[in-house]
């Protein structure tokens, strides 16, 4: 009867786990109250199972009492490398607010540099417009846009030059501040309106600014004498000078409007090249001059009959410009050259001198004047060789 009770407490042993010590424990008591005389009835394989749970659990044991030995320094405090330090100092690492205090999380809605980049782009919008007002109403204070549209209606055959010469104008007048002044040299063929050109400038810029801010100068008018050129030539540096303080004083740009250039002496070209230089002070780089001339017209004739158009002769004109004077060398002169008048653009002329001089205008008539003028041919157009210059003799005969 023992052996059963020792055999059904193995069973129930491993059924519900219980430990291997313990079950031998209580099956050495049992031997005893049997006086010893029965043997023990564990199996050698049942003991060496035993044996090698106590050794496992005697191995597990030292091992965690010495990683409990190793947290704790000889002085009582923690090691720095345990867990329960690195603990505590993720703790430390925290920052710790008052709990009346708004903690603004990084979120997209909540983040403060969206106040600041909002004004920011405010203040460079509002800037930004400022400079373009300021710009718009530099420009329309001179009334270009009118300028324009009188240039367009009074002078016959120049579509582009008058567009390249509104361009410089639009882009100069745009600003006050400028690193050199304007100088723009219009030059074309005998009759192509040239001197109607320049009283047209001289009369709008009159109406838009003060009147002593524009100078019209005409070579045959204010130096009719080749010998008097180095009088002539200081007299006029002495009259920009005394305009340009003036504009100066007014915040305003001055206008020099000079004519006939091609009968200028050169010490006079020496003195306008003088003042296109651009080492000179501020007010003298605030000046917008407008040189007429027949030079090169040759040249300008040439071009036009072989290419229909003005396009492409700035290079050549220049260069030959150059041989003439250094003025034309300058990088503040922007040359313009002006293209011969067609057979149609002089019967525009004959109308327009026949209305002013108080005569109806027959078409069949004026076109019987205009064949009475020579013209060249070339692609199948016809130019004026003399522009509309005899228009106004003509007329005068009727």
């Amino acid at each position: 009867m023992p052996h059963a009770n020792l055999t059904f407490s193995r069973l129930m042993v491993d059924c519900e786990g219980v430990s291997m010590d313990t079950q031998v424990e209580k099956e050495r008591g049992d031997e005893e109250k049997e006086g010893g005389k029965s043997a023990s009835i564990l199996s050698p394989q049942l003991k060496a199972m035993i044996r090698i749970k106590k050794k496992y659990l005697k191995k597990s044991n030292s091992v965690r009492l010495a990683h409990n030995t190793n947290s704790v320094v000889s002085d009582g405090s923690l090691h720095p490398k345990s867990p329960q330090t690195r603990k505590s100092k993720r703790r430390k690492s925290r920052v710790l607010f008052p709990n009346d205090t708004l903690i603004c999380k990084p979120k997209k809605e909540c983040s403060r540099a969206n106040p600041f980049l909002l004004l920011f782009s405010l203040i460079v919008f509002i800037q930004v417009y400022n400079a373009i007002e300021n710009l718009d109403d530099h420009v329309l204070k001179y009334d270009l846009e009118g300028l324009e549209r009188s240039l367009h209606r009074e002078v016959f055959g120049q579509p582009e030059a008058l567009e390249e010469l509104m361009d410089h104008l639009n882009d100069y007048l745009s600003t006050y501040a400028h690193q050199k002044p304007l100088a723009l040299s219009l030059h074309g063929a005998c009759g192509v309106g040239k001197s109607h050109l320049g009283r047209l400038l001289a009369r709008h810029f009159r109406s838009v600014v003060e009147d002593k801010l524009v100078v019209h100068y005409l070579s045959k008018h204010h130096c009719p004498l080749q010998d008097a050129a180095r009088h002539c030539a200081s007299k006029l540096a002495q009259r920009i000078s005394e305009v340009v303080a003036r504009a100066e004083e007014e915040e305003q740009i001055p206008f020099f409007i000079l004519d006939d250039v091609e009968l200028m002496p050169p010490p006079l070209l020496d003195i306008l090249q003088t003042f296109l230089q651009t080492n000179q002070t501020n007010e003298f780089l605030n000046v917008v001059y407008v040189f007429l001339s027949s030079l090169v017209q040759r040249e300008i004739t040439a071009h036009v009959l072989q290419n229909s158009s003005t396009a492409g002769a700035h290079k050549p004109l220049r260069q030959a410009l150059s041989l003439i004077h250094p003025l034309w060398t300058e990088p503040a002169v922007e040359l313009i050259p002006l293209s011969l008048l067609e057979r149609e653009h002089i019967i525009q002329c004959f109308l327009e001198e026949m209305t002013l001089e108080g005569f109806y205008p027959d078409l069949s008539n004026v076109e019987r004047l205009a064949d009475e003028l020579a013209y060249h041919t070339a692609a199948g157009r016809q130019y004026a060789k003399t522009g509309c210059k005899q228009v106004v003799g003509k007329v005068n005969l009727l």
